[in-house]
């Protein structure tokens, strides 16, 4: 994904304060609202082994795999971009083409496990999408035996590869190359279950690249930059029919490089003219469903050099009713100095979302600036389905400890296009209605299979809450909510954290079942006396008088014996007390 034509070293200017760009886009930077859809994606590199795997030890690897999914959910993204074939070898079960020797120190050996399979299982599970990364036609640094039958392309059809800067391209002039790289792809989709296909390197190498001969062959007199042009094209026509006719919703997409055509403020490298991707013909023709542009520049670079804001304000603006995922080279430290300021200038331009490039250069810093603080669904495609899903049925919310709740659901019946439900949205907030398109309300993201989830409110903030739940279809369809559900918690207080040792004290008066629930946490191992008395302390219980570990617990307080009226709850631990009224009547 790195450029390898030559490019100026991008000056950035650090002296630009983020008012200059607050009167450039007439908001202040930071304080663009987050949106409820976009895809946050990350490219996951195997090929060399740059983000994954770094080892040959298969428990390794499947560890080090989940790791990074782990940390991926945690920070709030919801796309892989997996790379698949990153040389004319395969990160899975290929009928064509070796297996990775990135898995074994081998190239063709089978390393007794599917990583992309294990990847798309737990990847799913977890409601990622996962899109298989396929580098067209590069295809390596050098020739590679193969073991068996299974030779590199390099080797077995030495006529249809030529080097280039030291790199090795097929040649896409030659029919028979479009056409085994369609099989290739094809035959990937069709075994896998993967949510979309993404191709890099969909292009030539280069405006000096040698294919006189082929195009003596296979020109028939056209201009040889058309000619270059619409070999490209010929192989992205025929992989989108091919792929769609497969599987109708798999997402087909691919990386072009950043500058289409010089701009006024963003001069470079122009994939239209020098390697002859014309990757906006694609989406004008209905051809790609996704552009993710390698945008791998910064804001603020001297003048003649390629501006981050300027291409994705383009790219925005000619995206011909598809998606854009601006793509962010977070390898260049000026770039990556920048990266919250880059995910918000992409939405000011109304573009679907960011992939980064790559996954080692922002591993230490998922937070991105807290751009990713809500969970976000990934934006449909209304092209492909655009019938929404029913919702889901008889919502019910039962308390089954203070603060604690659970909500179950039934699965909604199939919409017109028989389409249920493949995931679920719970919402919480805690004023009615709910405002679904408030992605601070989200509270979870869960697969289908499950029908149930399980809140804790650990910090409650209001005496009500109201929960939703809507069903989303395999084309990330939204249904309308649920019926609403209420339920009811109060909070007293948390003491200031300066305090040492730290306790909670809060309480829920459940005046059906007449029991007063209280609630406290201490932060420390330590003696704990919680006690009740009335207004007049002529009635005073002691709850609870013994050491407890650091912890939250909960204690449930029988009501009918107590007065009426103004009741004192105290909480002494640590030399501390704190006390609290509340009212029974």
């Amino acid at each position: 994904m790195i450029l390898k034509q030559p490019i100026k070293h991008l000056l950035v200017l650090f002296f630009l304060s983020s008012i200059f760009y607050s009167k450039l886009f007439s908001q202040p930077i930071g304080t663009t609202r987050i949106p409820k859809q976009e895809v946050r994606a990350v490219w996951l590199t195997t090929a060399a082994g740059m983000d994954w795997p770094r080892t040959t030890n298969v428990e390794e690897q499947k560890r080090s795999l989940l790791d990074i999914l782990q940390k991926l959910k945690e920070a709030n993204f919801n796309t892989i971009f997996f790379q698949v074939r990153g040389r004319g070898d395969a990160m899975y079960k290929s009928k064509y083409e070796p297996w990775s020797d990135r898995l074994t120190g081998t190239l063709g050996k089978n390393p007794g496990w599917d990583p992309l399979e294990f990847l798309l299982q737990h990847a799913h599970a977890n409601g990622f999408e996962v899109h298989a990364w396929f580098n067209t036609f590069r295809v390596g640094n050098g020739i590679k035996n193969g073991i068996g039958d299974k030779k590199h392309i390099a080797e077995s059809n030495s006529d249809w590869v030529k080097k280039y800067n030291g790199e090795t391209w097929l040649d896409p002039g030659i029919p028979e190359v479009r056409e085994y790289n369609l099989n290739v792809a094809i035959d990937l989709i069709r075994n896998y279950d993967i949510d979309g296909i993404h191709f890099d390197f969909i292009r030539y190498p280069g405006k000096d690249y040698d294919d006189d001969e082929t195009y003596r062959l296979h020109g028939r007199r056209e201009n040889k930059d058309e000619w270059r042009r619409e070999n490209v094209n010929k192989f992205v026509r025929a992989i989108y029919d091919s792929a769609i006719a497969v599987k109708p919703m798999l997402k087909v997409g691919s990386a072009p490089i950043g500058v289409y055509k010089n701009l006024k403020n963003a001069i470079g490298w122009q994939s239209y003219s020098a390697i002859y991707q014309d990757s906006r013909k694609w989406l004008e023709e209905k051809k790609h469903d996704y552009l993710a542009p390698q945008v791998y520049w910064s804001l603020g670079t001297k003048p003649g050099d390629p501006d981050f804001a300027a291409i994705t304000k383009d790219w925005g603006e000619n995206s011909f009713g598809r998606h854009i995922y601006i793509g962010i080279g977070a390898y260049k430290p000026e770039v990556f100095q920048q990266l919250p300021l880059l995910i918000d200038v992409t939405r000011l331009y109304g573009n679907d979302g960011n992939s980064f490039f790559r996954y080692e250069h922002i591993k230490e810093n998922l937070l991105l600036g807290r751009r990713y603080m809500y969970l976000a669904n990934i934006p449909p495609m209304k092209w492909k389905d655009s019938i929404l899903p029913n919702p889901p049925l008889d919502l019910q919310v039962s308390e089954i400890s203070p603060g604690t709740f659970k909500l179950q659901w039934k699965s909604p019946q199939p919409a017109i296009d028989k389409d249920g439900a493949k995931y679920y949205n719970i919402y919480r907030s805690p004023v009615k209605p709910v405002d679904i398109n408030n992605p601070a309300n989200i509270l979870a993201i869960i697969p289908a299979e499950e029908n149930s989830y399980l809140d804790i409110i650990e910090r409650p903030r209001s005496g009500h809450y109201y929960y939703v739940v809507t069903a989303f279809d395999k084309g990330n369809n939204e249904s309308t909510p649920a019926s609403v559900q209420e339920v009811e918690i109060t909070l007293i207080v948390q003491l200031p954290k300066k305090l040492t040792p730290k306790f909670l004290l809060a309480y829920l008066l459940k005046k059906s079942q007449r029991t007063l629930y209280l609630t406290y946490e201490v932060e420390r191992t330590d003696k704990i006396i919680l006690k009740i008395e009335d207004y007049h302390k002529t009635n005073s219980q002691i709850i609870v008088e013994e050491v407890k570990d650091a912890g939250r617990y909960v204690v449930a307080v029988e009501t009918a014996n107590l007065k009426k009226g103004s009741t004192k709850i105290i909480l002494e631990t640590g030399g501390f007390s704190y006390s609290h009224n509340v009212i029974l009547d």
